[in-house]
């Protein structure tokens, strides 16, 4: 009897000469010398006969270690009785496997209460050139979305609105608005200052302080770097699963991992632009009630919440964002006068 290994890459078997020792087994082969620790070994129970010993290793689960003479059984068994014992090793497995669990729950706790407030960080400290080169061209905007609404008035009322928002923003770089002659009821921030509403957003809106309240909102999302700090945390976020889940990326747990992270972060985003919006409001003593509105109706027509349950949405509730406009704001005053809004109305027909 001759104990022997294969090292799993061909089909060459190599007789071997293991020593066991206190904390594994070591043996040489043509290719070099190795040394198996037992906490690393994993043991075969399904191979005959039983009173040889099988096992692969941990890190090389296509290798096989088999040993057949007696006095190494022994050996082994004096030293590692776990591995001749299939209760106790089947104890020792699933102990290991709870150390690893608990360990991946380290991990997920640490990247869900850490990458956040690093981000943030980072993101605010990026200087300001970095979003306006990744400031996507209005004409690759107009192609995917529908062309810029371009009526002469209704843009001045436009502008004078939001340059109002930026007088109590205090934000030091320009922020542009751009309306594109698209049904969807949507706004929102892309890199650099820019950014988009869509014609179904004004033409669904009640009041200018519906389109006032969702205009403070974005510009929060500018002013908070949210679109710098996403960028940084994905990237962030792609490392450390790739090093969780050892660099196999596409996998669903690996999908789950970080889409489900992203989310949550997202949530956190939308509530602070949330904040940001009836804080500016407040400011500018602007009726909230405008936001309330939209967001009542977005909840009654199903928004996000008609397509994905709450903790997959990548926004609030919408019934609970409509409370915390009522709660928290304090003006009274329209955004414009009726005369105004008329005209704003019509920003997508040509001429106004």
């Amino acid at each position: 009897m001759s104990s022997h290994f294969f090292d799993g890459s061909s089909a060459k078997r190599y007789d071997i000469t293991p020593e066991a020792w206190q904390e594994g087994v070591s043996f040489s082969t043509e290719r070099g010398d190795l040394a198996w620790r037992y906490e690393d070994l994993i043991r075969l129970w399904d191979y005959r006969p039983s009173d040889h010993l099988a096992f692969t290793h941990r890190k090389h689960q296509d290798s096989r270690l088999i040993i057949e003479e007696p006095a190494l059984v022994a050996a082994i068994g004096r030293y590692a009785p776990d591995l001749l014992d299939r209760k106790k090793e089947g104890f020792r497995s699933a102990r290991i496997a709870g150390i690893l669990a608990v360990g991946v729950i380290v991990v997920v706790a640490a990247i869900y209460f850490l990458v956040p407030p690093v981000t943030d960080t980072l993101a605010r400290i990026v200087p300001w050139s970095f979003e306006v080169e990744e400031q996507p061209k209005l004409a690759t905007l107009e192609k995917i979305f529908g062309k810029r609404c371009t009526a002469g008035r209704p843009n001045e009322i436009l502008k004078d609105l939001t340059d109002q928002l930026l007088s109590a923003s205090g934000f030091p770089h320009p922020i542009r608005v751009d309306v594109l002659d698209n049904k969807m009821n949507n706004a929102f921030a892309l890199p650099g200052g820019r950014i988009i509403v869509m014609r179904g957003m004004i033409r669904e809106a009640h009041s200018p302080n519906e389109l006032s309240a969702v205009l403070a909102h974005e510009i929060g999302h500018v002013v908070n770097r949210d679109l710098t700090e996403r960028s940084i945390r994905n990237n962030a976020l792609g490392a450390i699963t790739a090093l969780v889940f050892g660099g196999n990326t596409g996998t669903v747990s690996d999908t789950l991992f970080q889409t489900g992270l992203s989310l949550s972060f997202s949530r956190s985003d939308e509530a602070a632009a949330d904040r940001y919006s009836v804080d500016l409001l407040n400011q500018l003593d602007l009726d909230p009630s405008g936001g309330a509105a939209f967001f009542e109706r977005l909840s009654k027509s199903g928004g996000l919440g008609g397509v994905l349950p709450g903790y997959l949405s990548t926004h609030p509730e919408s019934d609970g964002r409509a409370g915390y406009f009522r709660e928290h704001g304090t003006g009274t005053k329209q955004a414009l006068s009726p005369a105004d809004w008329l005209i704003l109305k019509q920003i997508c027909i040509k001429n106004g």
